[in-house]
């Protein structure tokens, strides 16, 4: 194996599986809402309340199949393909639920769809979406190397694997029809060669529930340790949580960072296991009664952290100032500068 393709595999491995899901579910999202969209009721759909299952499937389900259905409330195919993912329409709504599950309605999340479809980062992303498209359906040809190069740079944003590329392309000509026959090829050989990291929560317990809902008693801990307080708020539906546990973070380096210079918690803001009933809390913004841990952590991220995205890693000095914070990445320098 050329040491150019093994770096190839490293850039591919993660864009070319997430847009390649995306392929797959436009198909599905765009015929099915042939039949399902001449038929909405926009005030209707708007009107419900989105549910949230002990079983994770079956929500995915439930709010992919109605979100399809929006075209004829607002929105358009891209944005279902976009925001149609069942992971990521459930991570984007898990914060809602845990707060206030009865005001979640398909209105709400169609107006927050909205407001991140005026965003010039959304219109990126369809431009890059397109970039992808046109390049998996092209055929390789060196000939045509000064244009596609431009292209694969936008995509991998790597000179160097955009060279590494070129390389495979000019050492093996007839190899690969397309470029999507290429992409496919390294993702399925990069599949094989990458061992999954199983959590071994006896030696990572920054991996495991904290299980504290009163975020002074965190800022206690961290004052008796004589250690700043580090926060991993995540989630058990949230893919990108999980692509940077697998990545980097259970990585020795990492880990021993971790416990030497930091009292660690972890917040999984869709816990669903009630806290003691001495507990139940009513919730001064919403009025509803926090019953659950994910709704204390959710409340804890949302009002001290004035965020709701996960994974989000936040630094606390023990006094109680927030130092710094760190929202996803797959690359483990940026984290480690994150750390120190």
């Amino acid at each position: 194996m050329f040491a150019s393709e093994y770096f190839i595999f490293e850039s591919f491995n993660y864009y070319v599986k997430m847009l390649m899901k995306l392929l797959l579910i436009a198909i599905t999202l765009l015929l099915s809402s042939i039949s399902l969209n001449a038929q909405t009721d926009c005030k209707e759909l708007l009107a419900q309340k989105i549910n949230l299952y002990d079983d994770l499937e079956k929500t995915q389900l439930e709010l992919t199949t109605n979100f399809s259905k929006l075209t004829d409330c607002g929105l358009d195919e891209t944005d279902i393909v976009f925001f149609g993912q069942p992971p990521v329409l459930a991570t984007l709504v898990i914060g809602w639920l845990n707060e206030d599950p009865e005001m979640v309605t398909y209105q709400k999340l169609l107006d927050e769809i909205l407001k991140m479809k005026a965003t010039p980062e959304y219109k990126e992303s369809v431009t890059f979406y397109n970039d992808f498209v046109t390049l998996r359906n092209k055929k390789i040809d060196l000939a045509n190397w000064e244009t596609d190069s431009q292209i694969l740079l936008i995509l991998v944003k790597d000179e160097r694997a955009v060279d590494a590329i070129y390389q495979v392309i000019k050492e093996n000509p007839n190899q690969f029809e397309t470029y999507g026959d290429m992409m496919d090829e390294f993702n399925k050989l990069a599949d094989s060669m990458i061992s999954i990291k199983e959590p071994l929560a006896e030696e990572t317990p920054f991996f495991t529930d904290a299980e504290i809902i009163d975020y002074d008693e965190l800022l206690l801990t961290a004052q008796i340790l004589g250690k700043p307080l580090l926060i991993y708020f995540t989630a058990y539906a949230d893919v990108n949580s999980r692509k940077m546990e697998d990545a980097f973070l259970y990585d020795s380096d990492i880990l021993d960072f971790l416990n030497a210079n930091y009292y660690t918690v972890s917040l999984f803001v869709d816990e669903k296991k009630e806290v003691p009933e001495k507990y139940f809390t009513k919730n001064e913004k919403t009025g509803k009664l926090m019953k659950t841990y994910g709704a204390f952590y959710n409340k804890i991220q949302e009002e001290r952290f004035k965020n709701q995205s996960q994974p989000y890693f936040a630094i606390v000095s023990p006094d109680g100032k927030i130092l710094k914070t760190q929202g996803f990445t797959l690359k483990k320098k940026e984290f480690k500068k994150f750390l120190k």
